[in-house]
């Protein structure tokens, strides 16, 4: 079949028709979003520099709608948050690198180690376009990458709500430390604010500044997913903080199906492909099942995806599966961005 080796046939364990089907999804859902516009069908296109655009006012940016959509990612250290963005961009783009400066920003490292990414840093996924007369004809996608969390306490948990209201600045170093500083730094911590210097603040934040839809990734391969009772209780009130501020469906993606698949062989031995892939979904669906009833989302809010990675699905070229639920999640996030951002506006105009 064209456009699709051996190899990944193999890898999605589908059939040709079946990839063809996916191939035709992937390719909409492709030209979609390099088309999409935020908050297209309330506004009417307005040229760049016209007067009702912003021109430095902070009322006037306020009431304009963002020239992006911005999708923050949050989860537990570890989880496969920065693999997923890296994954969003070379689904998109069809290919198997990134940018070096997108690879500068978004760092992947081994999930034994917790220092991944250390700061709030944006990346582009896709970029904005601007006609010859200066109109915004498609918006830019962006993913705003988070420190993993690891205490799971109320000072991570007011990070979420800074970041949620537009407070941060891009590229700033999040304020957690590491279990052995910790104890000394929480004496002469006096209040939340205390965990961001004000340098990194932004001074009057609104919707040109905020996140437009929140992502939570957790490590699908786990046993327990939140990991355990204080993990579900932290996440459960962060997602009830969310909704509060606007943020009606947090999306979850659960990373690592290759490891799911992987561990289901060892356990299972030589079976029938067949059993083996029914075998698969049904684990897969009873993680799903879980994770609703413990976080209270609904489940068509929570996806599994393989990440392209190095020593996997990255090496050995495309796979139209992991393509198909990357851009699935992706057109998700931007539905709910342009929701978010257009219930925004409307709460914002004079009546």
């Amino acid at each position: 079949m064209a456009g699709v080796p051996g190899d990944a046939k193999k890898r999605v364990g589908l059939s040709s028709s079946m990839i063809a089907i996916m191939e035709s999804q992937v390719e909409e859902m492709r030209r979609l979003l390099l088309r999409f516009k935020v908050a297209a069908a309330d506004l009417p296109p307005v040229p760049a520099g016209s007067p009702s655009q912003p021109q430095g006012g902070a009322a006037s940016s306020a009431l304009a709608p963002p020239s992006h959509a911005d999708i923050l990612v949050f989860g537990p250290s570890g989880s496969g948050k920065s693999s997923l963005i890296r994954t969003f961009f070379m689904s998109l783009h069809k290919t198997q690198e990134v940018p070096k400066d997108f690879a500068d920003r978004i760092i992947v490292k081994d999930t034994a180690m917790n220092e991944g990414t250390l700061k709030y840093v944006s990346a582009v996924i896709k970029p904005a376009k601007v006609d010859h007369r200066g109109i915004t004809t498609s918006s830019a996608i962006m993913c705003h990458d988070t420190r993993g969390h690891i205490w799971m306490d109320e000072r991570e948990q007011k990070q979420l709500s800074i970041m949620l209201d537009g407070t941060v600045r891009d590229d700033s170093l999040v304020q957690q430390r590491n279990y052995r500083y910790a104890r000394l730094l929480w004496e002469f911590w006096r209040k939340d604010a205390d965990l961001f210097p004000p340098e990194i603040l932004v001074r009057r934040p609104n919707i040109q500044t905020q996140p437009h839809a929140l992502l939570f990734v957790f490590d699908g391969s786990m046993e327990e997913i939140p990991d355990g009772e204080q993990e579900t209780q932290f996440y459960r009130e962060i997602i009830a903080m969310a909704r509060q501020k606007g943020y009606s469906y947090p999306q979850v993606v659960l990373t690592r199906i290759d490891r799911v698949e992987e561990s289901l062989a060892k356990s299972n031995g030589s079976v029938d492909p067949g059993e083996a892939e029914l075998r698969l979904r049904q684990v897969l669906d009873n993680k799903i099942e879980n994770v609703v009833m413990k976080l209270d989302v609904s489940r068509s809010s929570v996806h599994f995806i393989e990440n392209y990675h190095s020593s996997g699905s990255w090496a050995q070229g495309r796979n139209v599966s992991v393509d198909f639920h990357a851009l699935k999640i992706l057109t998700q996030c931007c539905s709910h961005a342009d929701a978010f951002v257009a219930q925004s506006l409307r709460a914002q105009k004079p009546a």
